[in-house]
């Protein structure tokens, strides 16, 4: 990821507000995509405004890789895994350190990346990493912020998504905004 482009690691204290719900409730997100048991990752996860919702929603049975360049928002992470009472279930690990996307080849049942590829710059290795990743019939809702990311660019993402092998679902995942549910056939 590219350091210039990178959400600084103070600001993912505003990510996890509760207030944000109003905008982005992760129960209403992600409660079509994920199960119990499920293995899903959290690429871009900051301080686990996404992952901590995650990992209740997969329970004990599963398990959520959570994913991020900065040390300092995966500490908080931590934390606040341990005071919800899900660190067991969440995986913290450093893009750079101990991420290796070889090593969860074929063990994915859904990936969120959500506001994060914009700031990845070999967006066509991520996808082929996240569909390597992923299981057959995986999933990953691809969520990007419109004051950040414009429609073309978004559109460029998901073509590079297609290159790795996706195919786009036709619903909605979001009432609005840059989002899209990809598939591993």
């Amino acid at each position: 990821m590219e350091q210039e482009r990178i959400c600084p690691w103070w600001l993912g204290y505003t990510l996890i507000l509760p207030i944000r719900k109003l905008q982005h409730d992760p129960q209403k997100i992600l409660t079509p995509h994920v199960n119990p048991g499920m293995t899903v990752m959290d690429y871009g996860c900051a301080m686990g405004y996404f992952s901590i919702p995650l990992a209740r929603m997969t329970g004990s049975g599963g398990k959520v890789y959570c994913v991020d360049i900065q040390e300092k928002m995966l500490a908080k992470l931590r934390k606040r895994a341990a005071k919800y009472a899900v660190a067991d279930i969440i995986v913290p690990l450093q893009v750079g350190k101990d991420y290796h996307a070889a090593n969860l080849q074929g063990k994915l049942d859904f990936a969120l990346l959500f506001a994060v590829v914009h700031e990845v710059p070999d967006k066509a290795a991520l996808f082929a990493d996240m569909f390597a990743m992923l299981k057959p019939g995986g999933k990953i809702l691809f969520v990007e912020p419109q004051n950040h990311v414009t429609t073309e660019e978004f559109r460029k993402s998901i073509a590079m998504a297609r290159d790795a092998g996706f195919n786009e679902l036709d619903e909605k995942p979001l009432k609005k905004g840059l989002a899209v549910l990809l598939v591993k056939y």
